[in-house]
């Protein structure tokens, strides 16, 4: 980790009336070592162990009554046009027509190691991105929110393409280091970089804590 911060003078993107959680796909086929991705050889030790910080950043976020957005991604023959049966067929990574991932209905596409509150948000995406043909966007205007706080993985794939996404459509994307990972560290440090270069801020739990440390009912309370 970098142990960069996302906090600046006078910056006030982690005040948790702007804010909405987003945790994008914590699920089986991702994260357990008898997942899709595991089978296809990749490790994913990373992925599990940064169910812990997404856990926190959940629990943050319910404390304060940020909302929280829990996405998962599900493939059907309903949603995957040729294009997309073929992603990745000339690397080295994807591995679809053998050992399909995040099945609509199927064990791997289940969430791992976290559950849902009841006044979360679940939201089903069928494409890297989160705004993808789904109604995040909406969610955030309707919720007030201008940040967008991102866990979940993979670090390099889906929050990737969430923060570009959510710059292109008006919103901040701080990503959470230490709440997201890829199936590499390298792949993460990188996707990182970017974030930091081109895109958001790139922030820790720790920065959550000390952000959202009071209730928003305390706030306006003023005590």
């Amino acid at each position: 980790m970098s142990g960069a911060s996302t906090a600046r003078p006078g910056d006030d993107v982690l005040d948790p009336a702007r804010c909405l959680l987003a945790v994008i796909d914590v699920q089986n086929d991702f994260c357990h070592e008898d997942g899709a991705y595991a089978r296809m050889g990749h490790p994913v030790e990373m992925a599990a162990a940064a169910v812990g910080g997404i856990r926190a950043a959940l629990d943050l976020a319910r404390r304060v009554d940020v909302p929280r957005v829990v996405v998962r991604v599900a493939h059907s023959p309903w949603t995957d046009d040729p294009a997309w049966a073929a992603r990745g067929a000339a690397g080295s990574v994807l591995d679809v027509a053998r050992v399909p991932v995040a099945r609509e209905g199927t064990w791997g596409a289940e969430f791992f190691g976290i559950e849902p509150d009841p006044d979360a948000m679940v939201l089903t995406k069928h494409r890297y991105s989160a705004f993808v043909h789904t109604p995040l966007e909406l969610c955030l205007r309707a919720r007030g929110a201008t940040t967008i706080v991102l866990a979940g993985v993979a670090t390099n794939v889906c929050v990737h393409a969430t923060a570009r996404d959510a710059l292109h459509a008006g919103f901040l994307p701080v990503v959470l280091e230490d709440a997201t990972a890829a199936h590499s560290a390298e792949a993460h440090e990188r996707a990182l970089e970017d974030v930091r270069s081109f895109i958001g801020r790139v922030a820790t739990v720790g920065d959550l804590e000390r952000a959202w440390g009071g209730s928003r009912m305390s706030a306006a309370a003023g005590t």
